[in-house]
């Protein structure tokens, strides 16, 4: 396939924090795992989901009409979706006046996909910047490859953020057309990983070696969760990891619940409601902490 299609939930141009430069950033859908803090758990399902504002609501009942599994009722004046009924099949957006429904993606192909990445060819050149694929999990996308393929052609760098749960062989086939991986490194201790995310972990450390030895360019980073993974003695073995695998820089990522609106637009309870979001100077100490350990611990980004 010279010219397939993938799900995207979102194409970010002029983004700085995820690869060198300018880029643009390109969320797929689709992700293994299950994370409670996700930022984007529209993208967690193999296939576009629909999201509902409520606020936004009059109760004129089009969309009751269109939906073909009676699966939208008005209460309060308002409509809800049972999403034990609802099939995601997106009649409602179509017929809804006030812009409450959306789907969380839209197929796309590599070569629409790739005409809206080279818009901003300039700003590469000019930065070191290029193509980023992010998601959800963008590595579970045989279409991936054909993306990065073309990019590298055209000349594009191209960097992937993945959580490495994926089968070796799809790393494998998108590794030779991709210039640099950010990589999630959650948790050292293997049982709280898999508890909490779903991941295995035996794979994903697999794969990072994998692609040490290989030579690939990669970085680690791991998301600063209260309560999950927030002990000093949890990240000094996350930094440890990156340490055996002669790895020099580690990037820590403070939690953020930007993505708390999303779970209300999915019917969804968030789960980490009352946390606070985590400010960088808090993770002054495990700065110090990798720069013992000769590791260079960056904040954010």
């Amino acid at each position: 396939m010279a010219n397939p299609t993938l799900c995207v939930t979102e194409i970010e141009r002029s983004a700085i924090h995820d690869g060198p430069g300018i880029r643009t950033v390109v969320f797929l859908q689709g992700c293994p795992l299950h994370c409670a803090w996700c930022c984007n758990p529209e993208t967690q399902p193999g296939h576009a989901v629909l999201l509902q504002d409520a606020k936004k609501c009059v109760g004129c009942g089009a969309c009751l009409k269109a939906c073909p599994k009676n699966a939208i009722i008005i209460r309060d004046g308002r409509a809800q979706v049972n999403r034990a009924l609802c099939d995601n099949c997106g009649a409602c957006v179509d017929v809804c006046p006030m812009g409450v429904y959306e789907m969380s993606g839209r197929t796309v192909s590599v070569s629409e996909i790739l005409e809206t990445v080279s818009k901003d060819r300039a700003y590469y050149d000019a930065t070191g910047g290029g193509l980023t694929l992010s998601g959800g999990e963008p590595l579970v996308r045989e279409g991936a490859v054909e993306l990065l393929r073309q990019a590298k052609e055209a000349g594009i760098s191209t960097w992937v953020e993945t959580t490495a749960a994926v089968p070796w062989q799809m790393i494998e086939k998108a590794a030779p057309y991709i210039d640099g991986f950010y990589i999630d490194y959650k948790h050292c201790d293997r049982d709280t990983l898999q508890k909490g995310t779903g991941a295995d972990p035996s794979l994903i450390e697999k794969n990072i070696r994998r692609l040490v030895e290989s030579g690939a360019n990669i970085t680690l980073r791991t998301p600063v969760i209260p309560g999950f993974n927030d002990d000093r003695a949890v990240l000094k073995g996350c930094l440890a990891f990156s340490k055996a695998l002669g790895l020099k820089k580690h990037v820590m990522l403070p939690y953020h619940n930007l993505g708390r609106g999303k779970y209300d637009k999915l019917g969804l309870d968030y789960g980490l409601q009352n946390i606070p979001n985590m400010l960088a100077e808090s993770l002054q100490d495990v700065m110090r902490m990798g720069n013992d350990m000769g590791i260079c611990v960056q904040i954010g980004g």
